[in-house]
């Protein structure tokens, strides 16, 4: 019997109200699998079940494997956390913050006090995309663009707040920013890197910004469920839509397959080691599940790391997870968790357009399913 049948029965339920059509999900105890189960149809209008090997997208899961990468460079010597931005990119010198009107319109601007560092981008306290100034450099973004062509245009941008001030969720930008400082300093493309550095080591043969036909053949339809028949997403449906395959985006845009992804979270888990491979120091790792934000914009049960969101306190049952936690979700309802002190990690994937991202009912759901089932609270 599987142990997360309670589970099967939630997600089944889900599909049978028609709010998705698939999900996947694995469990495993010091880096090996203990549960895993596929349930749906990866492609409803070919009757095509999911099965582990299918390929999604993983939106802001991104993020976490750009948090790994900066750590990697800061293991190499080659940056800081706590270095200026303007040290690699000098056009971030002179950032200058929006001031906005009552109705949220931006009627001025001043210079920042306060240098972009690093740490800044993988926090979301930067002030550098969080959504309320627009974006015209990504947005514009020609045939042929690539992290060297678009992420100097983006010093020429507002941000929403001064730097250090607050915490608000930047989707892609400092995280573009940050691939962009990794390519610098390690004189290597983006994706290669990911590939030498994180997936190669770990057998992470899907996970790729640009999936070859074969994998294309795997990937799971995106569609749109809200009880009725699921309708199928158009490709300008999607996260950046308009970004051509050659923008290594470090918020978004990587695909994955279920496996692959699980061995990505057994090894954040394990202390950046999986099977004997050890792709991150345990001092990285620690950073990147450590609080990284002031005390006063700490807030609640959770709070940001580097790249990853970490939990402070426990609150049974809307935060199962014990402080140390950490994990993150994409914006089409995929999720994963690592708890180390329980050797715990946990990945869920869906496939649902216009998804609620870590707000998604499942996500909790699942982090509720798996701490019962393994752990007893």
């Amino acid at each position: 019997m599987n142990v997360l049948s309670g589970f099967d029965r939630i997600l089944n339920d889900h599909i049978a109200a028609r709010e998705m059509t698939c999900a996947s999900y694995t469990v495993s105890l010091d880096g090996e699998i203990v549960c895993e189960n596929a349930l749906g149809l990866a492609d409803v209008a070919a009757g095509r079940p999911l099965d582990r090997n299918a390929v999604m997208r993983l939106a802001s899961m991104t993020k976490p494997v750009t948090g790994a990468a900066v750590m990697l460079a800061r293991e190499m010597g080659l940056l800081s956390l706590d270095d200026e931005v303007s040290r690699y990119l000098p056009g971030f010198a002179r950032m200058r913050v929006a001031e906005f009107d009552g109705e949220g319109r931006v009627v001025g601007s001043h210079p920042a006090e306060t240098p972009i560092t690093v740490k800044m981008l993988l926090n979301h306290s930067s002030g550098l995309g969080m959504g309320r100034v627009p974006c015209p450099a990504l947005a514009e973004a020609g045939p042929e663009a690539t992290l060297a062509s678009v992420v100097p245009l983006y010093a020429e941008q507002l941000l929403d707040f001064e730097p250090g001030s607050a915490a608000a969720y930047s989707a892609t930008q400092s995280f573009d920013v940050a691939c962009r400082i990794v390519e610098m300093v390690t004189d290597t493309e983006y994706e290669r890197f990911l590939r030498e550095r994180i997936f190669d080591p770990l057998g992470m043969r899907d996970t790729t910004y640009a999936p070859s036909e074969e994998q294309l053949s795997r990937l799971a339809v995106m569609y749109f469920c809200s009880g009725g028949d699921p309708v199928p997403a158009k490709p300008t449906d999607l996260i950046l839509s308009n970004v051509p395959v050659t923008f290594r985006a470090g918020g978004t845009q990587l695909y994955s397959t279920l496996p692959d992804y699980t061995r990505f979270a057994a090894m954040l888990c394990g202390g950046g080691s999986w099977r004997g491979v050890r792709v991150l120091a345990p001092e990285s790792v620690r950073l990147m599940a450590a609080p990284s934000l002031p005390p006063a914009l700490q807030g609640g049960c959770e709070t940001w790391g580097l790249s990853v969101r970490v939990i402070r306190r426990q609150s049974w049952p809307d935060q199962p997870l014990l402080p140390g936690a950490f994990g993150w979700s994409g914006a089409y309802e995929t999720h994963f968790f690592a708890d180390p002190e329980r050797r715990l990690s946990a990945v869920l994937f869906k496939n649902v357009a216009g998804g609620l991202g870590s707000g998604a009912v499942t996500s909790r759901e699942f982090e509720r399913e798996v701490v019962s089932a393994f752990c007893g609270r």
